[in-house]
């Protein structure tokens, strides 16, 4: 299919698989089991499908699964405003594909028909990951209007769906390495840290503390306690051609409001290795406010990536 990463933060769904239960025939998004459920795509040429939602029905007999109905499920804008609203993000509404001859749509709603004997169908897309925008999370709102019968489930009857594009420096790692604060030698390093290397560009990723900080930035000791350097996290730029390393910057603004930046260390390998997918850097926190003498570095940084796997 060319979907070759895939991100799911959801419980495990409770549809019965089609057997009878005895009650009412409930019509679900198994998706809606978590608040943003998400596709993670390798950047690979070429138009692929994907089967971007999934619909099931829980039925209370034989006799209704042998039914034949028409759902519809319509695109809701407001499941990705209020998702950005509480979570401070961007998501921005995917339009950029093709709709599988199986599924129908008005303009307004999307008709999913069920056979008799059939208790999950999908929405199937078509698109090129290429050429998504790696700038922007797209994401598409779902939401049953319309269960052809059958009763909506108040609890998964929406749902909110990101297809998100990978380069091939996108995964998990766990960072190693050295720390020296030249102006405060109770700042000292914290490792081992797992960090996400999130896609921000074609050859570009943010680098991301879903560990113990929560977010852009880098874990720090301060006199032994956990700590962290406020507005200070780095988007890494590798050359495609080379896979080294070509420029790392602050996520929070080169420079950022407290005058740190980040800058890429040159006698470090400074490299992604596309045997291991390790990668080797050596980089600088500058902050001009503490040093003012040129160059301004108050922070090096010496760091092995050893990369654990797709996120």
């Amino acid at each position: 299919m060319g979907v070759v990463g895939l991100m799911v933060s959801c419980k495990k769904d409770d549809v019965n698989k089609g057997k009878p239960n005895n009650e009412t025939t409930i019509l679900k998004l198994p998706q809606g089991e978590s608040e943003l459920y998400g596709f993670a795509l390798d950047a690979v040429p070429g138009n692929i499908t994907l089967k971007v939602l999934e619909v099931r029905r829980d039925v209370k007999s034989e006799a209704d699964l042998n039914k034949s109905i028409v759902v519809k499920i319509q695109q809701d804008q407001t499941l990705i405003d209020d998702y950005n609203t509480a979570n401070g993000t961007n998501l921005e509404l995917f339009t950029a594909y093709t709709l599988d001859p199986s599924t129908t749509f008005d303009g307004q709603n999307w008709s999913v028909p069920f056979g008799p004997g059939e208790f999950v169908k999908y929405i199937t897309i078509g698109f090129d990951p290429t050429s998504l925008d790696f700038s922007v999370r797209h994401a598409i709102g779902f939401k049953i209007v319309d269960g052809g019968g059958a009763t909506i489930s108040a609890t998964k009857g929406q749902a909110l769906v990101e297809i998100a594009v990978k380069n091939k420096y996108d995964g998990v790692y766990e960072a190693t390495g050295t720390m020296v604060d030249l102006t405060a030698a109770t700042l000292t390093g914290y490792y081992p840290i797992t960090w996400e290397l999130q896609t921000s560009g074609p050859n570009s990723v943010v680098v991301f503390d879903a560990d113990v900080i929560g977010g852009p930035f880098h874990a720090i000791l301060s006199s032994g306690a956990l700590s962290y350097y406020g507005s200070f996290g780095i988007e890494v730029t590798f050359d495609p051609a080379t896979d080294k390393v070509a420029s790392v910057v602050n996520v929070w603004g080169q420079p950022a409001g407290n005058t740190r930046s980040a800058q890429l260390d040159p006698s470090g390998i400074n490299a992604w290795d596309p045997n291991t997918g390790n990668v080797d850097i050596k980089y600088f926190m500058l902050q001009p406010s503490v040093v003012p003498t040129p160059p301004n570095v108050r922070t090096t940084f010496d760091e092995h990536w050893e990369y654990k796997g797709p996120r």
